[in-house]
């Protein structure tokens, strides 16, 4: 009869605490694998066309950005802009679109208004598609002073995300549009005034005179929901790197532009590899941590090579991937980044 070894059970056995590691690691990565991740695009012109075309959310056509292209392209978060154009009554327009914003959400199971990062959290790992809402233009307040209360109004209805000016300067603030100046006495008491809000500042389509006076020693994190980098592509559109560098200090994002005169010309066409360049130039200049993505669909954009809607967006993932960009480097810029930006602003950073 053979021997005996005694042998000590541990010896075979990974002991308690590493049996409880084990078994916490694979309950987060189960979770993580069944929540999705998130996917924020930051600018978002669908109000517009849906108002102008008589169109909801889930037309089968006639958008970029409609509910199956923002499902086919994994966006679960959405940044609806109201934007007043160029023509008289900006305010009524701006009230019109929020209507629309809010008709498609409570007609929508898929849809919730986000006025919170936490709802916008819950409204993802539920299936659901979260609805941040934006002005593009504080022209759209009216001319009225009145213009804290219109805020207000707006604010009390969700708006979450103010851009201070669009293509031409008004009474807040000058425009890169116009070569504007900078913030004028009430566009003073307006960044004052949504800060109080907790409103996240945008400052897409400033001039950089506004731009710095908005982000220089700011209190909280400002964003430019949809620009690039005017060292790739010469246009006052886009951005300075000073201009990068500032919005980053703060703790801000910036939103790529998918509109192709801003992203590329000549021997450099607008294509997802040209995206994927100001990607890099503004983690480059400003760190990883500022970029983010502001489409501009669904807002008269000429669309680049490979990202002609929504659905297309997992193509630049799969840029930056090949690029060297790690996963949590594109977790950021797909997500996390605006997150960490919201949640400060929210949390009461600038607030008086």
């Amino acid at each position: 009869m053979a021997s005996v070894v005694a042998v000590s059970y541990r010896e075979f056995t990974p002991s308690a605490t590493a049996l409880e590691s084990m078994i916490v690691t694979l309950i987060l990565a189960s979770a993580f694998a069944q929540s999705p991740e998130l996917q924020v695009d930051l600018h978002l012109d669908t109000p517009t066309q849906m108002f102008t075309k008589g169109l909801h959310l889930d037309a089968p056509t006639g958008l970029e950005a409609g509910i199956s292209q923002l499902v086919a392209g994994e966006t679960n978060v959405v940044v609806e802009v109201l934007w007043p154009p160029r023509k008289p009554d900006h305010r009524k327009r701006a009230f019109d679109l929020l209507g629309v914003v809010e008709g498609e959400v409570s007609q929508s199971e898929r849809l919730v208004l986000a006025r919170e990062p936490s709802v916008a959290r819950d409204a993802v790992a539920g299936g659901q598609i979260a609805v941040l809402i934006s002005m593009e233009g504080a022209h759209g307040l009216g001319t009225g002073d009145d213009w804290r209360d219109v805020l207000d109004q707006f604010y009390d209805r969700g708006l979450r995300l103010l851009g201070v000016t669009w293509s031409f300067s008004n009474r807040f603030a000058g425009s890169s549009g116009d070569q504007g100046g900078g913030l004028t006495a009430e566009g003073r008491e307006l960044v004052k005034h949504a800060r109080a809000k907790r409103i996240i500042l945008d400052v897409s389509h400033a001039s950089p005179e506004t731009t710095s006076e908005i982000c220089t020693a700011s209190p909280a994190p400002v964003i430019a929901s949809h620009s690039n980098c005017r060292t790739l592509r010469s246009h006052t559109r886009n951005l300075t790197d000073d201009e990068i560098r500032c919005i980053s200090a703060t703790g801000g994002v910036i939103g790529l532009n998918f509109h192709a005169p801003f992203v590329g010309g000549g021997d450099k066409p607008a294509s997802v590899a040209r995206v994927a360049d100001h990607a890099d130039h503004l983690a480059k200049v400003g760190g990883h941590g500022v970029v983010a993505l502001g489409s501009d669909f669904d807002g008269y954009i000429k669309k680049p090579i490979g990202l002609e809607d929504a659905s297309k967006i997992p193509e630049l993932w799969a840029e930056l991937r090949r690029r060297g960009w790690t996963d949590v480097q594109i977790r950021g810029i797909r997500g996390e980044n605006f997150m960490r930006a919201w949640t400060a602003v929210r949390a009461g950073a600038g607030s008086d």
